[in-house]
């Protein structure tokens, strides 16, 4: 059963990239998100992995946020902070910067408000209209990076 799981989890996400990816690429508005695929390089492999991810807009800067750092992707862009944001032919050479603090918190807090889709919210340790304060203690399990354009 689980690698049923994991093979639906896997076909799922084929399927969302190739629909971002051929998609054009829709504005991401302050306080908002929006879906790209954002290519990584294979830490171990030193491959190209693309993962399927919501994109999110705060004070004119994007960032991308994740409920679990034990994710591939996110130990992916710890070891190599180049990306990409790939979507609608698009390709946007990107340098990931990890925040904390008061930042991350923010970040996670306009997410989690701006994201409608029950499954992800329910991947968060804290839930939507969480204060700062309380996101703050969670941001341990958590990730955020801060996309501070092609390096």
């Amino acid at each position: 059963m689980v690698g049923d799981m994991t093979r639906s989890s896997s076909e799922l996400n084929a399927q969302m990239i190739a629909r971002i990816l051929d998609t054009p690429a829709q504005p991401v508005a302050d306080g908002g998100y929006a879906l790209r695929v954002v290519e990584t390089r294979g830490r171990v492999t030193g491959e190209p992995r693309r993962t399927p991810l919501g994109l999110t807009r705060v004070g004119g800067r994007h960032y991308l946020v994740c409920p679990d750092r034990r994710r591939d992707w996110v130990r992916n862009l710890l070891a190599d902070a180049g990306c990409a944001l790939l979507a609608g032919g698009e390709r946007q050479p990107e340098h990931a910067v990890e925040v904390n603090g008061e930042e991350a918190a923010a970040v996670v807090s306009v997410y989690l408000t701006a994201v409608e889709t029950p499954w992800a919210l329910r991947a968060f340790p804290v839930p939507p209209g969480s204060s700062t304060a309380e996101i703050e203690r969670h941001l341990g399990v958590m990730a955020v990076f801060r996309l501070d354009g092609g390096s």
